[in-house]
This record gives C-alpha cells, structure tokens and sequence, in this order.
C-alpha cells in the first residue's frame, strides 16, 4: 500500500492549511473493497492500525505546521489510545471518526482524540451513524460534510434540512465545517453562501504522493491564487 494527501482550504483565507491522508493499494483494488473486506474478516482495526503506522511514516515528508488528517473507526481509535505511538511533532494530527462505526463503539472518542493530542474530526456527515447527534454528543473539532451533501443540496430539500441540522449542531457545539467533494466553481459558490469554513475536492486537487506535492500545489496557487506551504 502507499499514500497520498489530498489538500484541505481554509476558505476564508484562501488557503492550504493541512492535509487528508488517503490509502490506496498497490493491487488497483478499491481502499473501500479492502477495509469492508477486513470488516467483514473482524481485523479492521488490525489494517487501520497499518495504515496508520504507514502515514506516520509519509507524515516526515510534509511540511511543518500543517494539519494531517486519517481516517479510523472507533475500535482503532480505542487501540490508539491503548498503543504507544510517536506522531510527528511538526504536525497537528486530526482522527476522522469514520461514518459506519457505531455508536456504542465511538463514545470514547473524544475524551481519547484529546489525550493523544489530536483533533477530532465527524467524517462524512450525513451519511450512516455520522449525525446530529454523534455531532452533539462528541462535540467534535471539526465536521465534514459528505460530498453528495454538496452535489445534491440544490436539487433536495431533503439534503437542504439535513445540511442545515448539521450545520446548526456543529456551530452549537463549536465546531468548524468542512465540505468534502468540492469538483465546481459552483460547488465552492454555495459552501461559502453557507458559511462553511474549510473545503476539499478535485476542484482544488485530487490525492498525491508527498513527492508530487510540490508541484501541485504551485499549479493550485498559479490556478486559483490560494497561499500553499514550502517544502
């Protein structure tokens, strides 16, 4: 397996403050095929603790000061909580609590996040478990909107109240919000008609690996005029 990091924008800022770590496997086979695969075979936490222990290794190739974002469900998160593990210091580190994990097995979640350091984040909002109340109840740092929150909102008036529910229980809580699956100039028109804070999406960059990086993001800064990092 190998990695790649997909750039997060403050869009108030216009600018590129962290980065999504993503697997992906050197069999072309689908990130999702493989972890619904160890679900279904009970050593998911097993894999995510190898994905993580593999970003962690990419992480040192990042520049300093960003956020660096993965992807674990609450079990994992639990086992990270129990392990001994180094996270690079230069980084702040965000656990994105995944969607399908269920309630009784998340409720840790934030008290362990906290410990370890790291920000919470509530992955793909408005999809599975990941809603209002998962938002209520763990008081997350931040909220990511499932992409087809953004791709249907202007079409459902089912999306448009669950999105603004969301919204509402993240700025109860104090959270910030990000929308994922940005791919138009329209899409970014309507997060910032809805005041959400960060974005992510092939309208800005799809996932690379760390060597590439450099080049995308001067190609995004010269595209879109958005303040990217050194290396």
């Amino acid at each position: 397996m190998h990695f790649v990091f997909q750039p997060l924008i403050d869009v108030d800022q216009w600018t590129v403050f962290g980065f999504e770590a993503l697997t992906r496997f050197d069999d072309e086979v689908s990130p999702d095929v493989h972890f619904r695969n160890a679900y279904t075979e009970n050593r998911l936490t097993e894999l995510e603790l190898q994905v993580i222990d593999g970003i962690i290794q990419a992480s040192v190739h990042l520049p300093s000061g960003m956020l660096l974002t993965l992807n674990a469900s609450g079990p994992t998160i639990e086992a990270l909580g129990a392990a001994t593990v180094e996270m690079d210091a230069r980084l702040t580190w965000g656990l994105e609590l995944n969607e399908l994990s269920e309630p009784c097995l998340c409720n840790q979640a934030r008290n362990i996040a906290t410990s370890l350091n790291c920000l919470l984040l509530i992955d793909d909002a408005g999809i599975g478990y990941a809603n209002r109340s998962r938002i209520l109840e763990l008081e997350p740092d931040v909220v990511k909107l499932d992409r087809s929150m953004i791709s249907s909102y202007a079409e459902s008036a089912e999306v448009r109240k669950l999105v603004d529910s969301l919204l509402s229980a993240a700025r109860e809580t104090g959270a910030k919000t990000l929308a994922e699956g940005l791919e138009t100039a329209e899409d970014l028109e309507l997060i910032r008609h809805l005041a959400i804070d960060y974005a992510q999406g092939f309208y800005f960059a799809a996932g690379n690996r760390t060597e590439q990086l450099p080049m995308i993001l001067d190609d995004l800064h010269r595209r879109l005029g958005i303040n990217v990092p050194s290396f």
